[in-house]
């Protein structure tokens, strides 16, 4: 794919509320192989409009923080043309609170760098845009929810633990997590998305749903193509709460076992959410800290069925995914690819989730 003209947009308002960088400005441009040229750029709306495109083909949307060189450019989303004239939303500088925009586009999902056999083959996958928290649930985030659930009809076969109230919740099981959602989507007046009969979910409600498996790959990868981590491909732990060893040659923190900082004696050794950098859409801890519950029903040969767009996991199943690793890890389990899943109704120390919204609200 050849290089062709460049589209640079200022942004000169808090791009830090929606990259979770420090920069005040941005610059974006788009790499096809039919000339395509951005032609506008909506703040307001965060939409970006581009011409010459031809219907079907895939055009890469990079993003750079400065002009100094060229070496500031990284992928940011691939954005399939409509027609001759497409737009698509990429930013939202007014997201719900404590949400972040992930722009809809195709990215590869799987990676065939260490022989991971569930997570291959590799394949082009299409998903919406979407929020996305950008942060585990914290203790004090789920206890405001479930006092309100317990006192309006809502029972749960746990109530949520959290070492500190910024920390995570977690002993929680897919059940509960689903339950809160549907109880949060009633606080603030949206429609619940899940059916607690049949577990299942109603996609197009505009309420807190669990992300799909797709979705939190994609959102996890941070607009980086075929890398380990939201961040590149080695682990450190600077980057992640998690337990380092030399087994990996991809581990190359200069401290080994679990986080000295969170180690602290007290179980669990999670840390406060936030507590690393975030990625290059603004989430924090995709990483390590908890292992976090998806929507999909688990299938080990997935991928080799899946939809190209919007899939959603497994048609049926007896074991729920579940993405991130945790601060009990090692750093093979960390990966943005790995696939780990287990019961619904299980709820350890180790487990969290976060939630995500449909665009419009």
């Amino acid at each position: 794919m050849k290089k062709m003209r460049i589209g640079l947009f200022l942004f000169w308002c808090a791009v830090s509320g929606v990259f979770g960088q420090t920069n005040d400005a941005a610059f974006f441009r788009i790499s096809s192989p039919s000339n395509a040229v951005i032609t506008q750029f909506d703040l307001m709306a965060g939409t970006i409009t581009w011409s010459n495109g031809v219907a079907g083909v895939t055009n890469q949307l990079q993003r750079a923080y400065d002009l100094i060189g060229t070496s500031n450019w990284v992928d940011f989303v691939q954005l399939v043309s409509t027609g001759a004239v497409s737009s698509e939303k990429i930013i939202d500088l007014s997201p719900p609170e404590g949400m972040a925009y992930i722009p809809g586009g195709s990215f590869s999902m799987g990676d065939n760098l260490d022989g991971l056999s569930s997570a291959q083959p590799v394949h082009s996958v299409y998903v919406n845009g979407f929020y996305m928290g950008k942060t585990e649930v914290t203790k004090a985030q789920w206890d405001e929810v479930y006092k309100w659930a317990i006192a309006n009809g809502y029972s749960f076969d746990h109530a949520g633990s959290g070492k500190a109230s910024n920390h995570p919740v977690h002993t929680v099981s897919w059940y509960d997590v689903v339950k809160w959602c549907n109880a949060r989507s009633e606080k603030e007046n949206k429609t619940p998305c899940y059916n607690l009969s049949t577990w299942s979910c109603n996609y197009n409600a505009n309420g807190y749903r669990l992300p799909t498996e797709a979705e939190w790959e994609k959102a996890a990868r941070g607009n980086l193509s075929g890398k380990r981590f939201p961040w590149g491909d080695t682990i450190q732990h600077t980057r992640a709460n998690y337990i380092s060893s030399t087994s990996y040659s991809y581990d190359a923190s200069s401290t080994r076992g679990d986080h000295p900082t969170y180690h602290d004696g007290v179980s669990p050794y999670t840390s406060p959410v936030g507590s690393f950098a975030p990625n290059g859409y603004g989430l924090y801890e995709m990483a390590g800290n908890e292992w976090e519950w998806c929507g999909d029903w688990y299938d080990g040969a997935y991928y080799g069925t899946s939809p190209s767009s919007n899939p959603r996991g497994a048609s049926s199943g007896s074991r729920r995914v579940l993405r991130g690793g945790c601060y009990g890890n090692s750093a093979n389990l960390c990966r943005a690819a790995n696939r780990f899943f287990n019961r619904p109704g299980f709820a350890p120390r180790t487990v969290g989730f976060r939630v995500v919204l449909p665009p419009g609200q």
